[in-house]
């Protein structure tokens, strides 16, 4: 089968979609099908062995909301994803954040191929969104497939106004990558927290919460890593045991992980799965989450991870020590985690979503 894959955020830098369609693409490949990506980039060099890809112009950061994208707004982009579909004959699209400008938006308006859709993203109504759902209706109605990553991000089809009926496959887990370290040193806790420095991400009340664990140990360390939050280190560099790193990548990341015991996502809102959270369990970390409708859909509470009141810095701060006094729990946490990981495997996805591809084509 010959699929293009698109994706309107930078392909080069990590981030949630952006996974989904690199690890979907490479899974597909795998399978003997032939693949293409469609996506901006910020790295020209960017290349993916045996998968062919469009860079579709330089991306630019937008706010969306309470968060930031980074897409291509450039109408060379439009150019260059018409050219690229009228040049290829595909047998299937998939198009993910279709609704999204500029590439998935004109790759959905220009295939002449059938048309899977991907929703991943959650966002609170608005009439905005219902009058963007209604202009670009008749295309998304005109897809085979919509399929969305959780029923948090199912949200998003009634937000933009529409009442169709979806599949719900999840997002997947790099398991070879995330591989859990069984030699972890337990001796020093860390804790940590990866994503980007923004209010939603809840970086502002794990700080507060670590005061209050502060005061009662000397031994445990926090570890904060993503964009932009190394910006933070001169406001708090008098916290103890507090570091703040910038955006990783590869093995430094996945390093991180396998230093660290405990994982803290503090997310405030406009969470649909929480990818961070499988990685962390892959890695056999314990885990700890806000309660927002994205996560719960993830954590069983003190089954594979423990769910905290959102917003509240001692209520964190109370599930923290709960981990950090019990190596019993942090251990029965990090191994149903690492069982629970295990079922979102990108070979057990990707299956599931050529199953979509075939019983889709069938109907169409």
């Amino acid at each position: 089968m010959k699929v293009a894959i698109v994706s309107p955020y930078d392909i080069s830098k990590t981030g949630g979609v952006t996974n989904h369609v690199i690890n979907l693409a490479k899974e597909l490949t795998y399978q003997g099908n032939k693949v293409s990506i469609i996506a901006p980039s910020s790295n020209k060099l960017f290349r993916i062995k045996n998968i062919n890809f469009l860079n579709a112009g330089n991306p630019t950061i937008v706010n969306f909301g309470s968060t930031k994208a980074s897409i291509s707004v450039n109408f060379i982009s439009i150019i260059k994803v018409r050219n690229f579909i009228k040049k290829n004959s595909f047998d299937l699209m998939h198009i993910h954040e279709p609704l999204v400008p500029f590439v998935s938006l004109f790759s959905l308006i220009f295939s002449k191929s059938p048309v899977v859709l991907t929703f991943h993203a959650t966002f609170n109504s608005s009439w905005k969104f219902k009058f963007w759902g209604f202009l670009f209706r008749d295309w998304i109605i005109s897809s085979l497939s919509k399929i969305c990553v959780s029923k948090t991000a199912a949200l998003t089809l009634k937000n933009y106004g529409y009442e169709f009926p979806y599949e719900l496959i999840p997002n997947g887990v790099d398991l070879e990558r995330f591989n859990h370290n069984i030699n972890k040193d337990h001796k020093k806790r860390k804790i940590l927290f990866v994503g980007r420095n923004e209010d939603r991400k809840g970086i502002k009340i794990l700080i507060e919460a670590f005061k209050i664990i502060n005061k009662k140990y000397s031994t445990v360390e926090l570890n904060l890593v993503g964009e932009g939050v190394s910006l933070l280190s001169n406001k708090y560099k008098n916290i103890p045991n507090c570091k703040f790193y910038d955006h990783m990548e590869g093995q430094d990341l996945v390093d991180m992980y396998h230093s660290s015991q405990i994982f803290c996502s503090p997310a405030l809102e406009n969470e649909s799965f929480g990818i961070v959270l499988l990685e962390a369990m892959a890695s056999g970390l314990a885990v700890v989450a806000s309660d927002i409708d994205g996560y719960r859909g993830i954590v069983n509470n003190y089954e594979n991870g423990i769910l905290f009141k959102n917003g509240d810095a001692r209520s964190l701060s109370g599930a923290l020590i709960e981990l950090i006094d019990n190596r019993e729990m942090i251990n029965k946490l990090s191994l149903n985690g690492i069982n629970f990981s295990k079922k979102y495997s990108w070979r057990e996805v990707s299956r599931n979503i050529v199953f979509n591809y075939e019983k889709s084509l069938k109907i169409g």
